[in-house]
C-alpha cells in the first residue's frame, strides 16, 4: 500500500498493499534466464496456436500453451483455487502459516499441503525458491494498475528479476469487488477452469442468492450504522475508508450504511489513537480478520474502545479485508454480513 504503514512488521501485515518503496534485500546468485516475453500492449493479440491474456495493467502475456505451472500470491491463489486452478506454489504477505496450519482468512480453501511456499510476510518472494519451481506464469494483484512496476507482494526492487523467472500477470484489486470478481472468472476460464460443472454452477447460484439476501437485509436495516476497522493490542486503531475498498464500496452500493472517517491519514485507513473509536459511534463494528486483532471479548474488556456502542453491546462482526474474488469467497462474505446484520439492533441514539 509509498506507501502506507511503513516501519513495523505489524503495519505491513495490516495493509492491503505492500511496501513498494523499500528493498527486501533479496539476492540471487547468477543471472536468471528469461522464460517468456512480457510487454505492455493495450489489447490482447492472440498467439498462433498458443495462449494469450491481457491483464489489468494492459500487459498482454503470450505463451506457447496454457500455463500449468503457476506460482501465485496467496490473495490471487485463493480465488483460482475455488475455480479449480491449483497453483504449484504461493508467496506473499499472507503466505505465512497460522497456528491452525493454514493461510488464514486470506487463503480461503487453499490446502497448504498441496503447495510449496516461496515467500512470507518478511521476504514476500524468495527468488531462488520461485525459480526452482520452474513456473510458466506468476499471478498476483495490483493496487495501482497504471504503475508498471507495482505488483502486490513483489517489491519494486526485484520486479525485473521476477519477470526473468516467468511473466507476471496482475489482476486489479481496486474498483468494485463484483467487477473484479468478473475478471477472476475470466482468468480462471483462460487457465482451463470448467465453470459449467455442477459444483461450479452451484457455487455461482449460491453467490447470486447471497447477493439478493444481503440487499434485502441491508434495506431492512438501513438505519443501522456500520464501521469497518482493525484494532489490536497496540495504542493505535485503523478505521477503513469505504470508497478505497472494493468490497466496502460495493456493499455501500448494495445498501449498507457505512460511516466514512473524517480524514484519511493513510491510504485506505484513518489511523487514530484508541480514543478515536469513540469518534464514530456505530451500531455495528466489523473487525478485520487479519492475525493479531482483538476478539469481541477483548474489545469489550478494553476500557477505551468499549465505549463505542457497537462494541459495548457486542455487535461486532468479522470482516475479511482479504476478501476472496470467487463465487464461494464472495458468497461467504455476503452471507456473513447478512447474518450479523439481520440479528443486530439499534444501539446508537
Amino acid at each position: 500500500m509509498s506507501e502506507e504503514f511503513k516501519g513495523s512488521s505489524r503495519q505491513l501485515s495490516l495493509s492491503r498493499r505492500g511496501l513498494l518503496g523499500g528493498a527486501l534485500g533479496l539476492a540471487v546468485a547468477g543471472s536468471l534466464s528469461p522464460v517468456a516475453a512480457q510487454g505492455a500492449t493495450p489489447e490482447s493479440s492472440p498467439a498462433s496456436a498458443g495462449w494469450s491474456f491481457t491483464d489489468d495493467k494492459g500487459v498482454t502475456i503470450e505463451l506457447p500453451e496454457i500455463p500449468v505451472r503457476i506460482v501465485a500470491d496467496v490473495n490471487a491463489a485463493a480465488p483460482l483455487w475455488d475455480f479449480g486452478i491449483r497453483p504449484i506454489a504461493v508467496f506473499g504477505w499472507n503466505a505465512t502459516l497460522t497456528e491452525n496450519g493454514d493461510f488464514g482468512a486470506a487463503g480461503g480453501r487453499i490446502d497448504p499441503s498441496q503447495v510449496e511456499i516461496v515467500g512470507d510476510e518478511v521476504e514476500t518472494i524468495r527468488l531462488e525458491d520461485a525459480l526452482s519451481m520452474n513456473p510458466d506464469l506468476i499471478v498476483t494483484l495490483t493496487w495501482a494498475p497504471e504503475e508498471p512496476q507495482e505488483y502486490w507482494s513483489i517489491d519494486v526492487s526485484v520486479v525485473d528479476r521476477v519477470k526473468e523467472i516467468a511473466p507476471i500477470l496482475a489482476l486489479s484489486a481496486t474498483g468494485r469487488a463484483d467487477l473484479n470478481l468478473g475478471r477472476s472468472v475470466e482468468l480462471a476460464e483462460a487457465l482451463g477452469a470448467d465453470l459449467s460443472t455442477p459444483e461450479q454452477l452451484e457455487q455461482k447460484a449460491r453467490y447470486e442468492a447471497a447477493l439478493k439476501a444481503f440487499e434485502a437485509v441491508a434495506a431492512e436495516k438501513s438505519d443501522l450504522t456500520n464501521v469497518f476497522g482493525y484494532i489490536d493490542a497496540t495504542e493505535l486503531i485503523y478505521i477503513a475508508n469505504p470508497p478505497d475498498w472494493g468490497d466496502l464500496s460495493w456493499y455501500r452500493e448494495l445498501g449498507l450504511n457505512i460511516i466514512d472517517p473524517e480524514a484519511n491519514s493513510l491510504d485506505y485507513w484513518q489511523e487514530l489513537s484508541k480514543e478515536g473509536a469513540l469518534m464514530y459511534p456505530s451500531d455495528l463494528f466489523w473487525q478485520s480478520t487479519r492475525p493479531g486483532t482483538l476478539t469481541v471479548e477483548e474489545l469489550q474488556a478494553d476500557p477505551v474502545v468499549s465505549g463505542n456502542p457497537a462494541i459495548k453491546s457486542g455487535q461486532v462482526g468479522l470482516w475479511n479485508q482479504d476478501y476472496i474474488l470467487s463465487y464461494q469467497g464472495m458468497a461467504d462474505a455476503l452471507e456473513n454480513l447478512a447474518t450479523v446484520l439481520a440479528s443486530a439492533e439499534k444501539v446508537t441514539e
